[in-house]
């Protein structure tokens, strides 16, 4: 009884800990950042705010986009990862053996004009996991792969070759990608006519409109703090019961 309310509890905090991300971090910065026209951006380094921030919607221009790695699919943005396995006794190790974050270059134009658009330091992005796999190689794949014999292993498109006297024995490859959408809303730092951003708060970059952005994350913010009172509630209440 008492590890289950710890569990209801912990996961109530953690919810109500998404829901004030929700509606005064993100809600914060979509309901504060100026929304202009693309060529306003473009054209006017003085109507961000006083952050540098900037928040634009419009169609998407992209002459070339990326062919992620293992799916082929076309995207704006995909992040690669090869996660290597292994164990020391009973002790199990990994180890990050590729990482792959690569951005097209595109614009978002209203009719206004086009801004560029940098995604090439993540942050905010709607995701979609395209690839998770875990392979296994054996004893002889390493003996090949010390006298430079090695053949790699296939994960979808993509060939991984496990460096020689690897430890590793077990690979989990995993691909994710931000889709090609027709319109697009980004948020970000207005630096030299250009909208960009670095790391999880950085650019913010959605298929869904300003407004719909706005409204979602209302809504979800409301449902995480309904959610996380409730369970952290009947958390207690279980300890409580449990303790008597």
């Amino acid at each position: 009884m008492g590890a289950i309310a710890a569990i209801l509890i912990a996961g109530g905090i953690v919810a109500l800990i998404v829901g004030a991300y929700l509606k005064f971090v993100k809600g914060g910065k979509l309901a504060k950042t100026p929304f202009v026209r693309t060529g306003e951006a473009a054209s006017n380094p003085g109507v961000a705010d006083p952050k540098g921030r900037v928040s634009v919607q419009g169609a998407v221009q992209c002459p070339q986009p990326l062919i992620s790695p293992v799916t082929g699919t076309e995207c704006l943005y995909y992040e690669l990862k090869v996660i290597g396995h292994w164990k020391v006794g009973d002790t199990s190790k990994k180890s990050t053996y590729v990482e792959d974050k690569t951005a097209a270059a595109f614009q978002l134009d209203d009719g206004s004009g086009a801004i560029p658009i940098d995604a090439s330091g993540g942050g905010d992005l709607e995701f979609q996991k395209t690839f998770d796999e875990s392979k296994k190689e054996g004893f002889f794949a390493d003996l090949k792969g010390a006298v430079g014999k090695g053949e790699p292993i296939m994960f979808g498109n993509y060939a991984f070759q496990n460096p020689p006297m690897s430890k590793a024995n077990r690979f989990v490859c995993t691909e994710r990608i931000v889709p090609m959408p027709q319109q697009a809303f980004a948020l970000g730092k207005l630096q030299e006519g250009v909208i960009t951003g670095a790391g999880m708060f950085g650019l913010m970059l959605s298929s869904k409109s300003r407004d719909d952005l706005v409204g979602s994350s209302a809504k979800n913010a409301k449902m995480a703090f309904i959610g996380g009172a409730a369970a952290s509630g009947v958390g207690l209440v279980v300890g409580v019961v449990s303790a008597l």
